[in-house]
């Protein structure tokens, strides 16, 4: 049952307006502003029906007060009033007064105008919680993009990260069937540079390669930082190991170029290949071989290319 505050001066006024509404709402009276805002202070009170005109403290100061407490300011005010002044009722519109109720009272229409703020009011409720769900939501979208964005980016080498690449190739997998390469490229004696020149000059050559290899790869082509030091790249559209091959040696001429202006020279790269058509549509697979032939290639000399091929097994 909604809570209804009057205040009036006038017992009567508050006697004629409590029989007609208690049967509906809670009525609680009071015969001051004062003494009705101590009471909606401390009681919970979803509309408060206030006279204008009351000694001590108006209508109008009243409604001030009200509006000045963060958790008043927004109970609806419905002015009891027995003027006719178009000054008055605007001052108490521009204070956020809902509507009058002029005096003497008609019954049928107070409890009209009533039901009709309180009806606005449980709009306005309802919207504003809309409005707040729907914030928090974007709020927790937001930061869910954030998070998973910067998960999704190398540090250092600004590339994508394993896990954003992984996603993205299972996607263009299903896209173009039976089409594409993945390389598995790996910096030849790596760990010997950061073991000789440390690790910030470790991080330096990695930030060097991964943007040769940003330079020299475009959409719909994707690239990575898998781990340490080792990229992928996955090309969607290549039909052939002379197309992936061709693309892998721009890359390796772009790094070796940007590495010997950086006095990195003598650093090279090898890379492993698989093609989907020959591993299976799926990144995993993939992967795997592409992995599996850079291995063979570190074995036997590096500063290599190869490719899987299921002959060869």
């Amino acid at each position: 049952m909604k809570s209804i505050l009057v205040v009036d001066d006038s017992q009567f006024n508050l006697m004629v307006v409590q029989n007609a509404l208690e049967k509906e709402y809670e009525v609680n009276t009071r015969l001051s502003g004062k003494e009705g805002i101590k009471f909606a202070k401390n009681n919970p009170v979803d509309l408060i029906l206030l006279d204008i005109e009351m000694p001590e403290l108006s209508g109008i100061e009243t409604i001030k007060l009200l509006k000045k407490d963060s958790r008043l300011s927004k109970t609806p005010i419905i002015f009891l009033t027995g003027l006719s002044d178009h000054e008055v009722e605007r001052i108490c519109l521009d204070l956020g007064a809902r509507d009058f109720i002029t005096k003497p009272f008609n019954v049928p229409v107070m409890m009209q105008r009533i039901k009709m703020v309180l009806e606005l009011e449980e709009l306005r409720k309802n919207l504003e919680r809309q409005v707040r769900y729907k914030t928090e939501e974007l709020e927790r979208l937001t930061a869910k993009i954030i998070t998973t964005f910067s998960n999704s980016i190398d540090p250092i080498t600004e590339l994508w990260s394993r896990m954003y690449i992984e996603e993205k190739i299972n996607s263009a997998i299903s896209q173009f069937s039976l089409q594409g390469a993945l390389a598995v490229i790996d910096i030849d004696n790596f760990r010997l540079i950061n073991d000789a020149l440390g690790f910030e000059q470790g991080n330096a050559c990695l930030r060097i390669v991964g943007q040769a290899i940003k330079n020299a790869v475009s959409e719909p082509n994707i690239a990575a930082r898998a781990f340490a030091d080792e990229f992928l790249i996955y090309f969607p559209k290549v039909n052939t190991k002379e197309e992936a091959e061709m693309a892998i040696k721009d890359i390796f001429k772009e790094a070796e170029t940007a590495l010997g202006k950086n006095k990195f020279c003598g650093v090279t790269l090898s890379a492993g290949l698989a093609m989907t058509v020959e591993t299976g549509e799926s990144f995993d697979s993939l992967y795997y071989y592409a992995e599996k032939m850079l291995h063979t290639i570190k074995l036997n000399g590096k500063n290599c290319i190869g490719f899987y091929s299921q002959k060869e097994e």
